[in-house]
């Protein structure tokens, strides 16, 4: 999939984020590689000490591929300890359920404990005590204080796709099929219809999801169901069965059972403890 990217407003986002918040962020591609600077992995004198090593950098390198490589297999927010004793956090960027690139953050401490990756500095040749007071140096946050963050990862993900910062490319009969999807949830769909409506063959149809979604043109309704059906749980006032008939399940019953097999847990619980 290609993907457009407005370098330009991406890094006025970031830098903003940066001015108010301290704390900063930088944009990766879907493959893995940074778009830009790298910006918050060599602010700190302790990593730069770490990664100024040939073997610091390369479990550096390892330890972010091992976090990115997480976050693309869960498609949900990530956090790992690295090898030297610091916070890292990706969020992924998903367009349709497809992963085009990943906000990360870190070099945060969760403890004041420098003993455990003292002994792995020592091994880098990196002198203890100057060691010791490049990670005092380090902010201490809460795991409280690293989810707020992670959260607001999030909205800023959500602004990122609403602007258009990344964009994939998608061809206009293509745009036409996610439209009619997105405009038409609430009733029956299939690959027939779909066909029928956007005058766009049944094969062709398969080839574009599979290529552009890599899933069914069934798979991809049921995931924008599934996103409608998230915000309309927000909504207090509506049933199981309403939210159902609000997104073009049969009943409440296979919307339940559908929304378990995308989230793993069920609509009332997903409300109970994330909204």
């Amino acid at each position: 999939m290609v993907i457009n990217y407005d370098i330009q407003k991406i890094n006025r986002m970031l830098k903003d984020f940066y001015n108010a918040t301290g704390i900063s962020m930088d944009l990766l591609k879907a493959d893995f590689s940074f778009l830009g600077n790298k910006s918050f992995w060599e602010n700190k004198k302790y990593c730069k000490a770490i990664q100024s090593t040939e073997s610091g950098r390369r479990a550096c390198l390892h330890s972010d591929s091992c976090l990115l490589k997480k976050s693309r297999e869960s498609k949900q927010v990530e956090m790992h300890v690295c090898h030297s004793g610091l916070v890292d956090v990706s969020v992924p960027v998903l367009y349709h359920d497809t992963i085009i690139g990943y906000l990360i953050f870190g070099q945060f401490r969760i403890d004041t404990d420098f003993s455990a990756a003292e002994e792995y500095l020592q091994k880098l040749g990196l002198d203890k005590v100057e060691m010791r007071e490049y990670y005092s140096e380090i902010e201490v946050w809460s795991t409280e204080q690293i989810t707020s963050i992670s959260n607001i990862a999030q909205m800023l993900v959500k602004h990122i796709l609403l602007e258009k910062m990344l964009k994939p490319d998608l061809d206009e009969s293509l745009e036409k099929v996610v439209a009619y999807i997105n405009e038409n949830l609430e009733r029956r769909i299939s690959v027939q219809s779909l066909s029928k409506h956007t005058n766009i063959s049944k094969s062709a149809l398969y080839l574009m999801f599979h290529n552009h979604f890599h899933c069914t043109v069934g798979q991809y309704i049921n995931q924008k169901r599934i996103e409608r059906s998230l915000e309309l749980l927000a909504e207090n006032s509506l049933s199981i069965e309403e939210i159902a008939t609000r997104t073009g399940f049969s009943d409440g019953s296979h919307f339940s059972k559908t929304f378990k097999k995308e989230k793993s847990i069920s609509p009332l619980k997903y409300k109970k403890e994330f909204l």
